[in-house]
């Protein structure tokens, strides 16, 4: 079951980031059945299960609630003092007595909503359950690493041919950027970020593990050559590719985030016991360096478009205005998970062109739908368990690499969906969960019980 668990997570950008209700749909089959498999296992061997419940109660607790809530903003029986205005109003436009509503708007799509959600608890879930085992854990990396590596070599084929395709579709947006297997290169972008932020783990810990314990300069260099030109050419290449295709992208926030990622990925090596200080900062360097000569010589479009960004004429501060006034509306209850783009055609002017089906603003898009309680219990599960990959890397005096890349990626989450939606996307959502589990279950010692 590990196995399809990886496949699943590997398989899920390649249908445009799983974003079809069909793709999104069948992940949550499968990783339903998934947990059914893993529960019967446990109760045919009668063994406990690899992290207990009580590591990460305040997470579950805190997942839990928002779960609970959404089911509830689905449900008919709520007093009718919680339900959206908005039914009482369509049934005074029909000449109706007030009746029936729900706390949500839309309750089809808060129900949708929350089928993803589960999902991405779920394998949360499964990946804490069997990321424990470091080896499963190196597995599933290297898996990332790779799948990284293959959509960005596809990205680059399809932008250096001027296919302007997505497997055999044309593209309908982004034609000029690399978007490889997404819609969106701001999507793509985060995937890539992931992605190289997986890899660079990976090559550090090669680094460490073939210098560790040499006396001389001469020894270390030549067992890192030995390592490079083993396995770790395979990952030297998905780092370059990763590396241009984010910033073939020109997307400026996945490009930011993926410093600011890179930034905590390099703090966390630097206080951590395994990799000496001084050795950790000089990789730092390196990565900073090999950063910047792949920007100058892809990373043009990124440059020009960071120094013409004027928010006030993308239309991103006026939406973020509006989408705080209709959260300021329902800010206990929300509008309804999964409600944004019915909510904000609501509010919005002439002013605002175009479609706008997200707030660009994760944090603002939960507080409308879900209410400013619960989206932050929400946003709190996710923090303590990057608090959990933080006190990681402190705790373990081996395979630091799991934690740090956790913390890292959460830092990376925070900073993107300030200005955009990727963690949303079904593909990166799933990635995002597989990596935090695995992150989470390597936080503790082997040693331990857990």
């Amino acid at each position: 079951m590990f196995w399809i668990l990886i496949a699943l997570v590997v398989i899920a950008p390649l249908p445009f980031g799983a974003v079809q209700p069909w793709a999104w749909g069948s992940m949550g089959v499968a990783v339903g059945g998934l947990l059914l498999g893993w529960s019967a296992t446990l109760i045919v061997t009668r063994q406990p299960p690899a992290v207990a419940v009580a590591r990460i109660w305040p997470i579950l607790l805190l997942f839990g609630i928002a779960v609970v809530w959404v089911l509830l903003q689905m449900a008919p029986f709520m007093p009718a003092g919680l339900h959206h205005p908005l039914w009482a109003d369509a049934a005074a436009a029909r000449g109706l007595e007030v009746g029936g509503g729900t706390v949500s708007i839309d309750p089809f799509e808060t129900g949708s909503a929350l089928v993803r959600l589960l999902t991405y608890g779920g394998i949360f879930w499964l990946a804490l359950q069997y990321g424990r085992d470091r080896d499963r854990a190196r597995i599933a990396f290297y898996a990332l690493a790779l799948a990284g590596l293959a959509y960005a070599a596809y990205g680059l084929i399809i932008e250096f041919s001027g296919a302007r395709m997505i497997l055999w579709y044309p593209k309908t947006a982004y034609g000029d950027v690399l978007t490889s297997t997404f819609v969106n290169r701001n999507s793509y972008a985060t995937y890539a970020g992931i992605g190289l932020l997986v890899t660079t783990a990976l090559l550090v810990r090669i680094v460490a593990s073939s210098t560790g314990g040499a006396d001389h300069r001469r020894e270390r260099l030549l067992r890192l050559i030995t390592a490079m030109s083993g396995h770790g050419w395979v990952l030297l290449l998905a780092w370059a590719s990763l590396a241009t295709a984010l910033l073939l992208t020109d997307s400026r926030g996945g490009f930011l985030a993926t410093a600011t990622g890179l930034i905590a990925l390099i703090g966390a090596f630097a206080a951590t016991r395994v990799i000496r200080r001084r050795h950790s900062l000089m990789l730092g360097g390196m990565t900073i360096a090999a950063g910047l000569v792949f920007f100058a010589l892809s990373g043009g479009t990124v440059t020009e478009r960071l120094a013409n960004t004027d928010f006030e004429r993308e239309n991103r501060l006026k939406a973020y205005q509006l989408t705080l006034d209709a959260a300021g509306d329902v800010a206990w209850t929300g509008s309804g998970y999964g409600s944004y783009q019915e909510v904000f055609r609501m509010y919005r002017d002439e002013t605002i062109p175009g479609v706008y089906d997200k707030a660009h603003n994760t944090y603002l898009e939960l507080a409308l739908e879900l209410g400013l309680p619960v989206s932050a219990a929400l946003v709190l599960a996710v923090a303590i368990a990057g608090a959990t990959c933080a006190a990681g890397i402190r705790r373990r005096r081996r395979d630091t690499v799991y934690p740090a890349v956790g913390l890292a990626v959460c830092v990376l989450a925070a900073v993107h969906s300030m200005v955009d939606f990727s963690f949303q996307i079904p593909a990166i959502g799933a990635t995002f969960a597989f990596i935090l589990g695995i992150s989470c279950a390597q936080s503790w010692s082997s040693g331990r019980q857990t």
